[in-house]
């Protein structure tokens, strides 16, 4: 049952390429779960928690969302933990990958196993996370689409990249093959590339062996509104009640 809490507005500073949000509230979401703030907008805006502390929990938002706005000590009404978070359970080698714009909502896992890799892509290299937020121990694979920094994406490519420049793809490959669980957070139409390659590169792909957090416009939270409708081969899903976290596999051939 999805719960009302009544949340406090702590503080907000620029953290680039987003802004860090705090919020105090008794029961915080779990990673890939998310909160519907009442912000002040027609809708209520959707929050992932991109740290999680006992009753609280950290946002990081894009410039100019309208959580930025908010004065310290405001209460903010929510509902939630909302949807279905990742499952991950007992793992040595973790891989996770993500757009720059759809990272936040992965930093959580990021002592989530005893190895992690991190793919990162962005369209530049001023959209790539700040190295703070990530920790020492983590593989962290720099990918941008001009190749300002890092590889030269994007991962699913398989064309040749320009002279002196690493692609991407082959990387992500060998990275598949190590990992025992994959957590992927991109732009939805990716996903049927993204699983095509994953289906081609394992013999067999064990069930919850790869995650993709769907993150679309989700207002009510009970999937009644029928704004987060997603196309998956098992036919349509909301992605506020039967996500947002799916299998990848699920969206392979997809069109």
């Amino acid at each position: 049952m999805v719960k009302q809490q009544q949340a406090t507005f702590n503080e907000v500073h620029p953290s680039p390429p987003f802004w860090s949000a705090r919020f105090s509230l008794p029961n915080p979401p779990t990673p890939g779960t998310f909160m519907l703030a009442d912000l002040g907008e027609p809708l209520r805006t959707v929050l992932f928690p991109a740290f999680i502390e006992d009753n609280a929990f950290i946002t990081l938002l894009p410039p100019r969302h309208p959580g930025t706005h908010l004065l310290p000590g405001s209460n903010v009404d929510m509902i939630g933990p909302v949807g279905k978070g990742f499952e991950i359970g007992s793992i040595d080698n973790l891989l996770l990958v993500a757009e720059d714009r759809y990272l936040p909502p992965l930093l959580p896992l990021l002592r989530a196993a005893t190895g992690v890799a991190l793919i990162v892509e962005a369209t530049t290299r001023a959209m790539l996370p700040q190295i703070a937020h990530i920790p020492p121990a983590v593989e962290l694979y720099m990918v941008t689409r001009d190749g300002s920094a890092g590889l030269l994406g994007p991962l699913e490519s398989e064309s040749p990249a320009p002279t002196g420049l690493e692609r991407a793809a082959p990387h992500f490959k060998a990275l598949i093959t190590w990992a025992e669980c994959i957590i992927l957070s991109c732009a939805p139409e990716r996903y049927p590339a993204l699983a095509a390659m994953v289906r081609k590169t394992r013999l067999s792909v064990p069930e919850n062996f790869a995650q993709a957090l769907v993150q679309v416009t989700m207002p009510c939270g009970i999937g009644a509104c029928e704004a987060c409708r997603v196309k998956t081969k098992r036919g349509e899903r909301r992605a506020c009640t039967d996500g947002p976290v799916f299998n990848l596999l699920d969206f392979d051939g997809v069109e």
